[in-house]
Parts: C-alpha cells; sequence; structure tokens
C-alpha cells in the first residue's frame, strides 16, 4: 500500500550504538570508561553479541541515545501512534491551523491533499478476515472528506471556534507531528506497530520509521530485524 505519509529525521544522538555500548561496558567493567576506541560498527556488533543475542540481557542500555522524528499521517494513525509510552509527541494542533479545511471548501486544494483515503485494494482486518476496497468506495469516501471540509467552513463562517468546528471533521485530515524516543522505544515501537494484523496505515507508517532507524543503527537494527520484526515480540 502505498501513501502520502512522511518520515523525515529531526534530530538524533551521533553514533548511537557507541552510546549502547559504553553503558553496557560499564555494567561490567571494574574501570571508569567513558569512552571507547571501537568503531560505531563494531560497537553495534558488541551489543549484539553481548546484549541482544539469544535475549540474555537486558534492553537498559539502549535507551541512551535518543532520535527526533517528523512524523505526517491522517489523525486516526496519528492517535495510535500517541498512545505509545516512553516518547515525546508535539502534535499539530486544529485549534489553529484549520485554514487547509477552508481550502478544501473553496477548492484550492483537493481533497486528498488534506484528508487521507486509502487506495483501492485488497485487505485484511485484525482478525484476518479478507475484503475487497474498491474505487467506488475510494471516491465515495473523498466526497465524504469533501463534505465535512464544507461543514467545516460553513461553521467558520458564522464565528464559530476552531476547536468546535473540527467536530464535524472525519478523522482523516492529515496531521504533523514530532516524536522523540530512545533506541529501545523505537524498537518498541516497531515490535508492536508492524505485526501481520496491525493496521494498514500503521504498519506503512512503521515502514517509513523503520529505515530511519536502520540508518541510525545498523548492526543493532539488522538483529532486530532478523530475529524479531513481525513477531509482536515485547522488549524485556
Amino acid at each position: 500500500m502505498r501513501t502520502p505519509f512522511r518520515v523525515d529525521r529531526v534530530a538524533a544522538s551521533e553514533m548511537p550504538q557507541r552510546t549502547c555500548f559504553i553503558a553496557l561496558h560499564t555494567d561490567y567493567s571494574e574501570e571508569y570508561e567513558p569512552d571507547t576506541t571501537l568503531p560505531e560498527d563494531r560497537c553495534g556488533i558488541q551489543c549484539v553479541e553481548k546484549l541482544l543475542k539469544g535475549g540474555r540481557g537486558h534492553y537498559g542500555p539502549l535507551e541512551h541515545p535518543s532520535m527526533t522524528l517528523a512524523l505526517r499521517a491522517d489523525t486516526a494513525t496519528v492517535n495510535q501512534l500517541a498512545r505509545h509510552r516512553y516518547f515525546s509527541f508535539d502534535v499539530q494542533s486544529m485549534r489553529y491551523t484549520g485554514n487547509r479545511i477552508s481550502m478544501v471548501a473553496s477548492k484550492e486544494l483537493l481533497p486528498e491533499d488534506v484528508f487521507y483515503v486509502r487506495s483501492p485494494g485488497h485487505y485484511t482486518d485484525r482478525d484476518g478476515n479478507s475484503y475487497e476496497w474498491t474505487q467506488e468506495q475510494m471516491d465515495e469516501s473523498k466526497a465524504i472528506a469533501y463534505s465535512s471540509a464544507l461543514d467545516y467552513d460553513k461553521q467558520r463562517k458564522q464565528g464559530v471556534a476552531h476547536e468546535q468546528a473540527r467536530h464535524v471533521l472525519i478523522s482523516s485530515y492529515y496531521q504533523n507531528v514530532i516524536a522523540s524516543g530512545n533506541l529501545r522505544s523505537w524498537l518498541h515501537l516497531l515490535d508492536v506497530r508492524l505485526k501481520a494484523n496491525a493496521q494498514s496505515e500503521i504498519q506503512h507508517l512503521m515502514e517509513l520509521v523503520a529505515l530511519e532507524v536502520n540508518l541510525w543503527a545498523p548492526e543493532i537494527y539488522a538483529w532486530w530485524e532478523k530475529h524479531r520484526r513481525g513477531k509482536a515480540m515485547l522488549a524485556p
């Protein structure tokens, strides 16, 4: 499934695997060693070998490096994302940013520029039941989105506040999010939102997140992808 969801890195700890290794090494070292001569990739390999491999370690050292991502998804998917603990979230407020909805009503923007509508195709629900989502249903959903934009714009022109007018909107308008979490948190999020019965939209968003985690901590991510991806296992 292709969607216009977005994920971009805002900031991240440099050499995250090195940080994890130093934390791990501190746990069993007699000496005070706040540094290491090991390169980043070797630090990642050591974390896999001594912390993650065989499930014999704890995940505490993974909590030290952190990454901040910018994300864009429909509000229903954002609501799923923001349920997760051990993250800091800032979510675009519809109390101040409703102009794009009115621009749909005035036809300055297309409904699909502001509202997410799933592409036609074959899908399954969380219980494994299959169904077909047709072009006709997609077009009908676009019409519903446009209608809700008209209702929103009408209330705004009547002087109704943004925060009240948004109640007439369907829950598929796009929202922007800034999310910050440590490496353990991001891996936990991938654990539970890339499982087979997760909603298609959150799975697609997590695929984009996974690309960023892989670029950031490749050796640790490679172990996670091989041994944990899709299994919905929770971190110890």
